[in-house]
């Protein structure tokens, strides 16, 4: 997959700005999104704005998020990884967007805040798909799933 940096929402970054959101402690959970979607990263900023396109495939479930963590890189530039997300390794799925949610309860409810999303069709318009086989999202790996560079230097 030609899967997108991650793109926080602009109310998930300033959620996380003003610790609504804890990246590293918080439950975040991974919800993937059909191409019916448009995303709004100005706008979008809880499950609700999403939930109508959420996948509906029998081997689809949200997966939670681990090893979600920043790290100094220095030259003032942070980075934000997390572990491989690992939807099943023979599964049948079809999805365009991967969304990471801060979990409140036991499922994703309309109310739980959106982080960002992951275009998983980066300069596409379709969904992508597995067939009896490994659905996974990862971050780039020297990159990280977001990077951010404080200036002035």
């Amino acid at each position: 997959m030609a899967v997108s940096a991650f793109t926080f929402t602009d109310p998930g970054f300033l959620a996380c700005l003003k610790c609504d959101i804890n990246l590293e402690d918080d439950t975040i959970v991974a919800v993937l999104i059909d191409n019916a979607h448009t995303p709004n990263k100005e706008t979008e900023d809880t499950y609700s704005d999403i939930s109508a396109n959420v996948c509906t495939d029998g081997d689809y479930s949200p997966q939670t998020v681990t090893g979600l963590a920043w790290t100094d890189t220095g030259s003032r530039t942070f980075k934000l990884d997390h572990s491989l997300i690992n939807f099943g390794d023979a599964v049948t799925i079809s999805a365009r967007y991967c969304y990471l949610i801060k979990q409140v309860g036991g499922s994703p409810a309309g109310t739980d805040l959106i982080v960002g999303y992951y275009d998983l069709n980066d300069g596409g318009a379709a969904n992508v798909s597995s067939t009896a086989s490994d659905f996974d999202v990862d971050a780039n790996a020297s990159n990280g799933a977001f990077t951010q560079t404080i200036t002035p230097a």
